[in-house]
């Protein structure tokens, strides 16, 4: 067939597509910014397609753009933020001063690859999802659909048995953590109803940075803990967002640090809005370490000198130490000057 004719083919069937599509489904919402700046990357990408005329692949990529603003875009599930800076708003609304910036959370959408999943008696929504290059959080709303599981979870908060991070890459996820709230609790969760539970998963390490896929594993919905544990249902369900690539702050200070008449070297630091990792070592040999968690603040622009807040997870050995602290308000990275580390003041700018 003649190339021209299979391309004005191929033109007319995906517009057709594009058009039942559009009258069989409801009015689509306003697109995001993120949603519109990938659009314009799309659309440049098929300006270069055309001039290096491969018509098809220029032809699918505007294709792809339309749908990113049409009736599609609702089934990219790309997370808008919102949730997350209002949750950060409510919860330590004072950190950091003029340090802190959630408006920034608004551009950190990760695209919500399981929107809605239903199965073995239970619905996952995922509401939210946001990554800032190493830590990645994600809120979901999951619905337990049998009323008398909904009864026996009334009398014991429900948990999992099981619960994994599954990346793409193949890497192991150091630091991870979730929390399970009802409407009970107050707060943002006044807006869940009878049943329901909101999931909210934060998942920090360097292995995110590559971007791709991450899953989360779960399996076995249980409630109570240890000998008084029950099962309410049993399965696996598994849940994904994809994250794309993000540059990050990255130091190798090789500073010293001395902790309890110790020197720990400081070979790595990386910063993002959200986490903090750092790597130490100390040379072999030694006396036994003492167990201690790294002194950590911040030198912002006019000189004062502000804790940093948040959780800590360290994994180490007798002579090294991974540090991951996430924060509990989004840093405004232009805003800090210096990192300190037991004192050891690091410049994060040249």
């Amino acid at each position: 067939m003649d190339g021209p004719v299979f391309d004005a083919m191929l033109k007319n069937a995906l517009e057709e597509a594009i058009r039942r599509d559009l009258e069989e489904s409801p009015a689509p919402p306003r697109p995001s910014r993120r949603q519109r700046r990938r659009m314009r990357r799309l659309l440049a990408d098929a300006r270069t397609e055309r001039r290096s005329r491969n018509p098809a692949r220029w032809l699918a990529a505007v294709v792809a753009a339309a749908l990113l603003t049409g009736a599609a875009a609702a089934g990219l599930a790309l997370g808008s933020g919102e949730r997350f800076q209002r949750m950060f708003e409510e919860d330590a609304a004072g950190y950091y001063g003029g340090a802190a910036d959630t408006e920034q959370l608004l551009d950190m959408g990760a695209e919500m690859g399981t929107a809605l999943l239903e199965s073995g008696g239970l619905r996952f929504e995922m509401l939210d999802a946001v990554f800032d290059g190493q830590r990645a959080m994600m809120e979901l709303r999951m619905t337990l659909l049998d009323p008398a599981v909904q009864e026996r979870a009334r009398e014991k908060a429900p948990n999992f048995g099981d619960t994994g991070i599954l990346l793409e890459n193949g890497r192991d996820v150091n630091s991870w953590s979730w929390s399970v709230t009802s409407r009970e609790a107050g707060g943002m969760e006044e807006e869940l109803e009878e049943g329901q539970y909101s999931l909210v998963f934060s998942i920090s390490d360097e292995a995110l940075n590559a971007g791709g896929r991450c899953g989360i594993q779960l399996r076995d919905l249980v409630s109570g803990f240890g000998e008084e544990q029950e099962v309410l249902l049993s399965g696996e369900w598994t849940l994904s967002v994809t994250l794309r690539p993000t540059e990050l702050l990255r130091l190798e200070p090789g500073a010293v640090c001395r902790v309890n008449g110790v020197e720990w070297l400081l070979d790595g630091v990386t910063l993002s809005p959200l986490a903090l990792s750092l790597t130490l070592h100390r040379e072999e040999g030694g006396e036994p370490r003492s167990h201690w968690l790294p002194d950590l603040s911040i030198r912002v622009k006019g000189g004062e000198v502000l804790e940093l807040h948040g959780s800590t997870g360290v994994s180490s050995t007798n002579t090294h130490m991974d540090v991951q602290k996430e924060f509990h308000m989004p840093l405004d990275l232009e805003q800090v000057e210096s990192l300190l580390v037991c004192g050891v003041e690091i410049p994060l700018w040249e």
